[in-house]
């Protein structure tokens, strides 16, 4: 039988706090050569667009794919499926929405959590749309934050983020005064946007600290300037195989002879003690996340085991083209029949 989880279900079992230990492992295992995760795919069409990235994590018997759909002006629809690496059984189709905030937050804590200084209290924010909350949640998970300056276009939605994300977060978020303002004397620079032109710049850092460019993941769009990316003592990406085709800050370097790809590591490696890296105190660390499919199988997997265990979702038989549901009324969710 596969299981289908709805989004409200996903909500109810699951959180970005409780991700963060699961793709922080997921990184080690990455970084063990446990896991497979080829570039995804993507087609691109007149009117939209779809998208497909696949994984395997040997050492948790499973494999999946995200799937992203969106043709024409409506909105992008998104679904994790998982399948068993032993039987071929496919598990589990998860509604992706929630699930990719969990794990691209939670990818941005296992980044912060070996990169930044431990005793990181700031923050400066470029972003204030759906992402930065969760975004800033996963890193207060793993650093003492204490004061986060956020710098957004739009002053209204700025200073209303900042009143919310206070009362959520429980530390002082503040609107910053200009740009450059959000990335003076702070320990982390945090960007999500979906510029094409850098919002962060290398002079504007009056000290070393960590640098997480988590925006900027089509070849068109940029966030951090290439004076940053030039003097960075560490480029740490979450896959440099999507990274080569994505990432648009490190493109755009690469082309203009600013970085070498050689210099670039992955975090798998990092979580996994095969990278060394640059006393924090005196480098600036840059983190480019992509969210890649080892996170999205991750994630579903762990998922799928709790609404196994708590007997929520809905079983549905899908071999040899059956459909047959155990439904007690359709289109609503209840327990599974054991």
């Amino acid at each position: 039988m596969t299981l289908l989880i709805s989004q409200d279900i996903i909500e109810q079992l699951y959180s970005v706090e409780q991700a963060i230990p699961v793709i922080e492992d997921t990184f080690r295992m990455a970084g063990q050569g446990a896991t497979n995760n080829p570039p995804r795919f993507v087609m691109p069409l007149e009117e939209g667009f779809m998208r497909m990235g696949a994984a395997a994590i040997h050492d948790k018997k499973v494999m999946g794919f995200k799937l992203w759909a969106n043709f024409g002006s409506g909105p992008s629809h998104s679904w994790n499926y998982l399948f068993s690496l032993e039987t071929g059984e496919l598990l589990a189709i998860l509604h992706a929405y929630s699930l990719g905030r969990f794990r691209t937050s939670a990818t941005t804590a296992v980044a912060a959590k070996y990169l930044a200084r431990s005793g990181a209290s700031s923050i400066g924010l470029y972003g204030t749309g759906r992402l930065a909350e969760s975004q800033l949640r996963a890193v207060a998970a793993v650093r003492p934050i204490r004061k986060v300056k956020a710098w957004s276009r739009t002053a209204k939605s700025r200073e209303a983020f900042c009143v919310e994300a206070s009362k959520s977060l429980g530390v002082d978020v503040s609107p910053a005064s200009a740009p450059e303002d959000a990335a003076r004397d702070v320990d982390i620079v945090l960007t999500i946007t979906n510029s094409h032109a850098p919002v962060v710049f290398g002079k504007w850092m009056t000290r070393p600290g960590l640098v997480l460019g988590i925006g900027a993941n089509q070849w068109f769009e940029r966030e951090v300037d290439e004076e940053l990316i030039r003097t960075a003592g560490l480029v740490v990406v979450d896959n440099k195989g999507q990274a080569k085709i994505e990432s648009g800050d490190l493109l755009w370097a690469a082309a203009h002879g600013v970085l070498n790809w050689d210099r670039v590591r992955e975090l798998g490696d990092v979580v996994a003690g095969a990278t060394p890296l640059p006393d924090p105190d005196k480098h600036t660390i840059l983190f480019e996340s992509h969210g890649i499919a080892i996170e999205d199988v991750a994630v579903s997997a762990a998922v799928y085991e709790l609404a196994r265990a708590k007997g929520l979702g809905r079983e549905v038989d899908l071999t040899l083209g059956k459909a047959r549901s155990e439904l007690v009324s359709p289109g609503v969710d209840t327990p599974v029949r054991r």
